[in-house]
């Protein structure tokens, strides 16, 4: 991902879906600071939440917050026992490769919702230095990640003592059904032909399957998963399908991963580049084949990318209604 600092990468196998995390996860992240005394605000139907600091909004298209400034504070649900699977495996030589150079930490972090840690640090992306943070909390609810950017230039805008203060109020409610979470999604579907939803990801991601598992960890069955960019992603006109393919290639678990069509068109003032190929499960050894169709306006993208066996065309093409199907609200 290079519209934002990446987020979603490094999380495989935290969450009860494997395709959750690869939609969903791409990159990462107290000192003394003022207290707020607003209460904690939640994204819709979302369990994690915080006091975001003054002048941040809650994002349109990810759940958490954004400024105007192009910071931007992403909160990440895990189960309960996702903590173990973190708890000191996030440190500065981990996330190194991820381009999050860290200054601090792991530091011991409470809340008002829990206890766990925070890395303090840099990271380069799209031109632009950021200030970051990555703090780690367990509740009651569960696991949350929380992550917060601050472009250098934006530091007085968003200055720091307030991300800390921020931090310090993170906090859990009951998490909503799962008909709830689908409800607050920033797109809607209109056709899931025969798949079914079993699980959203970051508060704007839907995974769907077809079959009567919900853990699939050797891929049995076919997927779908569909996910919008965390705010604004702009790509040039005419980069649309070189940044699709980039997209497309970059599956983790899979190898081998080849296009063999492709399809760029319009609609209405969106482009719409659909791809088809290949990929080898890297645990399994096996084929899958995949479609992915990703709508590029207004500076933002939607994703929605299928798995399933290669032999499995019905599948893929049913995949493909659900994805000229979906729609931003």
């Amino acid at each position: 991902m290079t519209d934002r600092i990446p987020l979603r990468r490094r999380f495989a196998r935290l969450v009860p879906s494997r395709w959750a995390l690869r939609s969903l996860l791409a990159g990462l992240v107290a000192s003394a600071a003022p207290v707020f005394a607003a209460e904690p605000v939640f994204p819709p139907a979302g369990s994690l939440g915080l006091a975001p600091p003054p002048g941040m909004k809650p994002a349109a298209s990810f759940a958490g917050f954004e400024h105007r400034s192009g910071a931007s504070i992403v909160l990440v649900e895990m189960p309960p026992e996702a903590w173990d699977q973190i708890n000191g495996k996030f440190t500065p030589e981990a996330l190194a490769p991820s381009g999050f150079r860290v200054k601090s930490g792991p530091e011991p972090l409470s809340t008002a919702g829990g206890e766990g840690f925070v890395l303090r640090g840099t990271q380069g992306a799209n031109g632009l230095t950021y200030a970051k943070w990555v703090a780690v909390i367990r509740g009651a609810a569960g696991t949350g990640l929380v992550t917060v950017q601050v472009p250098e230039a934006a530091a007085k805008q968003v200055p720091a003592p307030t991300v800390e203060a921020a931090l310090r109020t993170i906090a859990f409610r009951p998490k909503a059904s799962l008909a709830d979470q689908v409800a607050a999604l920033p797109f809607t579907v209109g056709d899931t032909a025969g798949f079914r939803p079993i699980g959203v990801f970051a508060g704007n991601g839907l995974l769907l399957t077809e079959g009567p598992k919900d853990v699939d960890p050797e891929r049995e069955q076919p997927v779908v998963v569909i996910t919008p960019s965390l705010g604004q992603a702009p790509v040039p006109a005419g980069a649309e399908t070189t940044y699709a393919r980039r997209l497309f290639a970059a599956q983790k678990d899979l190898t081998n991963v080849v296009v063999t069509d492709e399809d760029r068109s319009t609609r209405g003032d969106a482009v719409v580049v659909r791809l088809r190929g290949t990929g080898t499960d890297a645990k399994t050894g096996r084929t899958l084949g995949l479609t992915q169709m990703t709508v590029f306006e207004g500076g933002r993208y939607l994703r929605a990318i299928g798995f399933a066996d290669i032999d499995r065309t019905d599948a893929l093409a049913r995949a493909e209604r659900v994805a000229a199907s979906v729609a931003m609200r």
